[in-house]
């Protein structure tokens, strides 16, 4: 009997004629909508059921939270007291608000939670770090090259004809018995750093005794060099203060370079007295006295002016000058249609006039070397300007570097002197901020 059960089966289904109805199963419900009133995955509420969420629970302080046409919350009407620009009840700070100056060195900041961090306020702006010989050294900057890490010493070592790259030992300093040296039977008397095919890795760019201008490129495992100006014998970098752009620029041969991969853009600067780098190009000023600006401007000075550099030291978003004249260190504002004189700083000798951001609180500083000194102007706002010293040392100085040494993310000193025919001394400053 098991055994007829299935050919019974098979029979039955040979048998269905064409009037055989086959019972239909019904249509599966339409899927959920935003708007139904029912909340569903992937909706945080819906019409009538606004759900669990609040401002509160969304990290907010107050305020009311919306469900939005699709579904989700919207926050809008949501307020965070932190961050909003306010001194709310229970914050010591929002913002720039509540910050009191640090009186030493550095910097207040503003938490997340709107307290005040000390942290970046320090007694000592630099102190000394370790100072490294070399046998045969030369002129010097401070980047950080391939492998990224901590800062590089990159110097110009012209008695041996190459260029050698020292890295920085959070223990040792610079350490110049695990130099990197790049040779390419060149006689290089400047560094400079340049960042020459924009990959984000620094390279070096070379100024020769010859006055031609090299860059060495890095390729992912070497060095390649690129002659890209024949240049002119006495010429000079402007120096980059730690920051590799995408292009260096020249001076010499009757005016300026801006030297790039792909060469160099020489403008004639007659009659010129200094020339610097600002944050709108390169500009110059001449015995007029006038100042040529890097939009092809040109406004009158109130002195002749033998050094030049340029920043906002106002915090208006406009270029002002700083300048060496026959008065000392002088300051001019921007007024929109001329320069205005500011302030003057008496300084004996000043060199190598730089304008930056030293203590790193956000406003432009001034820096200039007089005799063993290193002279900072920390920026107090309202062209109030205290005066830091950082006593450099004796010796013939071949450069002063500045940049991040020691890869902390502040801006700090490498003044390299001659100690014989061709050896070298790099005393390091350490810039304690962050």
């Amino acid at each position: 009997m098991r055994r007829a059960l299935p050919c019974c089966l098979l029979l039955l289904l040979a048998c269905r004629g064409p009037n055989t109805r086959t019972v239909e199963q019904p249509p599966p419900p339409p899927p959920p909508t935003c708007g139904d009133g029912i909340i569903q995955e992937g909706e945080d509420c819906d019409a009538s059921d606004p759900g669990t969420g609040t401002c509160q629970s969304l990290g907010f302080d107050t305020g009311r939270l919306v469900c939005s046409s699709t579904c989700r919350y919207d926050t809008a009407l949501c307020v965070k007291r932190c961050g909003n620009g306010v001194l709310d009840l229970g914050e010591a700070c929002d913002g720039a608000l509540g910050l009191e100056a640090c009186t030493t060195w550095g910097f207040h900041a503003c938490t997340d939670g709107c307290t005040v961090d000390t942290r970046r306020c320090v007694a000592q702006a630099f102190e000394p770090g370790p100072q490294v010989d070399m046998a045969k050294g030369g002129p010097a900057v401070l980047g950080d090259l391939s492998p990224r890490g901590p800062g590089d010493l990159v110097m110009a070592v012209p008695a041996m004809a190459r260029v050698e790259v020292l890295p920085w030992s959070m223990t040792q300093g610079f350490v110049s018995t695990s130099t990197t040296k790049l040779s390419f039977l060149r006689f290089p008397v400047r560094t400079e750093l340049i960042d020459a095919n924009a990959d984000g890795i620094t390279d070096v760019a070379t100024l020769n005794d010859d006055g031609t201008v090299d860059l060495l490129v890095y390729g992912g495992a070497a060095y390649t060099q690129t002659g890209v100006d024949a240049g002119c014998v006495g010429a000079t970098f402007l120096p980059s203060d730690g920051t590799a752009r995408g292009s260096v620029v020249t001076v010499g041969c009757g005016g300026f370079g801006v030297v790039n991969a792909s060469g160099v853009t020489r403008t004639t600067t007659p009659g010129s007295t200094a020339i610097a780098r600002g944050p709108f190009g390169v500009l110059w000023a001449d015995s007029t006295p006038e100042v040529h600006l890097a939009d092809a401007g040109l406004a009158p000075l109130p002195s002749a002016v033998t050094q030049l550099g340029s920043g906002d030291l106002d915090g208006d978003g406009d270029e002002d000058l700083a300048a060496v004249t026959s008065a000392g260190v002088e300051l001019f504002e921007n007024t929109g249609s001329g320069f205005a004189a500011r302030a003057t700083f008496t300084a004996s000798s000043p060199l190598e006039l730089r304008v930056l951001d030293l203590d790193q609180d956000g406003r432009a500083d001034l820096f200039w070397a007089s005799g063993e000194d290193l002279v900072l102007r920390r920026n107090r706002s309202g062209w109030v300007f205290t005066e830091v010293r950082v006593a450099a040392g004796a010796g013939v100085r071949k450069s002063t570097a500045i940049g991040d040494a020691d890869g902390d993310q502040d801006l700090d000193f490498a003044v390299t002197t001659a100690t014989g025919t061709d050896s070298t001394k790099t005393r390091v400053f350490l810039n304690r901020v962050r």
